[in-house]
């Protein structure tokens, strides 16, 4: 245990000063965890054209969301992602509307 404590210090130094660095340069990029991607934020134009083909197709097959997704410059994970957002906020909409 004793032998841990001079590299636990020097971790704790670390982290504190870079901590203190964060603090000071708010525009400085944030590192984010592994595994996590920062939000995507979809255009209006975009939004608009995905709600025309949700209100058409809630249930697009994989084709054709790799379709949209190439005709609005999208990732088609965002696009999949999007229509399954949009059909639980239909169905929570649906299940408030009845309660």
């Amino acid at each position: 245990m004793i032998a841990l404590k001079p590299i636990l210090q020097a971790w704790l130094e670390e982290a504190e000063a870079q901590a203190k660095n964060k603090r000071r340069d708010p525009d400085a990029p944030s590192v984010l965890p592994a595994g996590e991607k920062k939000r995507t934020s979809i255009a209006a134009p975009e939004k608009r054209s995905l709600e025309a083909y949700f209100a058409v197709q809630p249930r697009p097959s994989g084709e054709k969301i790799a379709a949209i997704a190439e005709k609005l410059d999208l990732k088609k994970n965002v696009v999949r992602v999007w229509f399954c957002n949009q059909r639980q906020k239909q169905k929570r909409m649906k299940f408030a509307a009845q309660h």
